[in-house]
């Protein structure tokens, strides 16, 4: 600026000065977030200022590559149109899962639409809870949120990414759409997505519904990889065997005559007054057949020392009364009935009683289910289950099962005898991770906001109902039509886009 005024050196331009006040702005949103959250946005800062610089000297154009939404750096290639040409060939089979794509992909998005709608409600009229886990739980990277490790979880993302692509760019071919590049998303060294590249006028002159078979073949083939995935994990969990039989509790009542005996969490509890006790549902029978004040002797075995050895000892347990346990947590009256509590129900003191063989059993969920229940609750078990495995990473600090559930079991049987207990687990993370993003990219991308799939598919959706509804007016024209699905679709984005955001943003506040 001073060598402007001076007259020495050549002027600065206008375009030039508004992009430096916007690195500023930048480098210093960047610097705050960084130290007020987490390192990664610093991270972000300095990758968006770099791809500024490529952009501007050309280097990118002579990459194939494109910067979009300021960050993500889009890798194109040609590379891998012969394998889309002959992996499309059956045409009418791919039109055929298009079909049946899209009518999953209706299904599921009514649920999210009716859950998102719910969320909102309560949120507005209830509240929001506030939450202690760290802001950057909020950054779906592997490595940077502390429920994602790297390894493992990067390389699933990258096979999910691939898979979703590859449906999109089958039913592309299928329907006659030329293919003109496919690529990845960069966000810094990290693949942070995938994308087809359709020739654009083909797909936007295609007929409504083979767009829409388009759009939902690829969320449908993440659902379905996930479940497909998440059963070959029951077909591997059979391969484990408990190593000592019995259960454990995740956690002692203070106070306790579990905790007066000097019972521990995760200890196994091997025998019941000299009774074998293998589940939990076995473990509770024995506690209903005895009465308050009753003195039981639990077997257990503690935690094991550095050569791996446990010590069994036998603990000699007063149990108590769990009327008075529940009148000391301020249980009402209609929830002592419903669970059955009286005066001569016994009390042991412990919580999250469970089997020796719990962690692969919350993984193979229905299938390793102890309680005979009606089909119907087995089929929504089956149908829950691939959902159900995203939370499970939350409650054990990013791990697919507890540590101490990991040491209760090892490799058994055939296959599980020729793996070993350290490589068949590690295949089953790899899987479970699998799974976890697959769950991830098909739901994501079910949400009814523009540029997801989802939005797409509401916006044709849309498209067919507006359009029934114009042929009713005198003036009708296709084009009035376009306008109003445009219309509506960018204002229900962008108010599921701000209920979103204010629910994260409440539970921070």
């Amino acid at each position: 600026m001073l060598q402007e005024e001076a007259g020495v050196g050549p002027p600065v331009s206008d375009a030039r000065r508004a992009r430096d006040r916007r690195a500023l702005i930048l480098i210093f949103i960047g610097a705050f977030l960084a130290v007020q959250i987490h390192w990664i946005f610093g991270a972000l800062c300095i990758w968006v200022l770099l791809l500024g610089q490529l952009e501007r000297r050309g280097i990118l154009d002579r990459w194939n590559a494109t910067r979009v939404l300021g960050g993500l750096l889009m890798l194109r290639t040609t590379r891998g149109q012969d394998t889309i040409e002959k992996a499309a060939t059956p045409r009418k089979f791919w039109r055929a899962y298009g079909e049946v794509s899209l009518w999953t992909c209706a299904i599921v998005m009514v649920f999210i639409v009716l859950f998102l709608l719910l969320s909102f409600s309560l949120a507005l009229f209830m509240g929001v809870e506030k939450t202690d886990a760290p802001a950057s739980q909020l950054i779906p990277f592997p490595g940077v949120s502390p429920i994602i490790p790297f390894w493992w979880p990067a390389i699933a993302f990258v096979g999910a990414l691939v898979i979703h692509e590859f449906a999109h760019a089958l039913q592309a071919r299928a329907h006659g759409m030329r293919v003109r590049s496919v690529g990845l998303l960069m966000l810094g060294p990290f693949p942070a997505g995938a994308f087809v590249e359709p020739e654009y006028e083909e797909l936007t002159q295609a007929p409504r519904r083979e767009r829409a078979r388009l759009f939902a073949a690829a969320p449908a083939t993440n659902l379905y990889a996930a479940t497909i995935t998440w059963l070959i994990i029951c077909v591997l969990a059979t391969q484990f065997a408990v190593v000592n039989p019995g259960v454990h509790a995740g956690g002692i009542v203070e106070d306790s005559a579990a905790s007066e005996a000097g019972l521990e969490p995760w200890e196994i509890i091997t025998h019941f007054n000299g009774t074998p006790v293998e589940t939990a549902g076995e473990m509770s029978e024995q506690l209903d057949a005895h009465s308050v004040g009753d003195t039981v002797n639990l077997t257990v075995l503690g935690h094991p020392d550095s050569d791996g050895i446990r010590t069994e000892r036998v603990l000699t347990v007063t149990l108590s009364s769990k009327l008075d346990y529940a009148h000391s947590q301020n249980f009402t009256d209609e929830q002592i009935a419903l669970l059955n509590i009286d005066e001569n129900s016994s009390f042991l003191g412990v919580s999250g009683m469970q089997s020796g063989s719990s962690g692969i059993d919350r993984l193979a969920g229905p299938t390793a289910w102890e309680q005979d229940v009606p089909w119907y609750i087995d089929a929504l078990g089956f149908a829950y289950q691939p959902i159900v495995m995203i939370g499970i990473p939350i409650n054990h600090d990013g791990q697919i099962m507890d540590p101490h559930e990991m040491e209760y079991i090892e490799a058994d049987g055939w296959f599980g005898g020729l793996l070993g207990t350290t490589v068949l687990m590690a295949l089953i993370t790899l899987l479970f991770w699998f799974i976890w993003w697959n769950v991830g990219l098909g739901l994501a991308n079910l949400i009814p906001i523009i540029p997801f799939d989802g939005g797409h598919l509401m916006k044709d959706f849309l498209g067919v109902v507006v359009g029934r509804i114009h042929r009713f007016s005198k003036n009708y024209h296709p084009l009035k039509t376009e306008a109003t699905v445009s219309k509506i679709s960018s204002y229900s984005s962008l108010f599921l886009l701000m209920g979103l955001l204010m629910i994260i943003v409440a539970q921070r506040i």
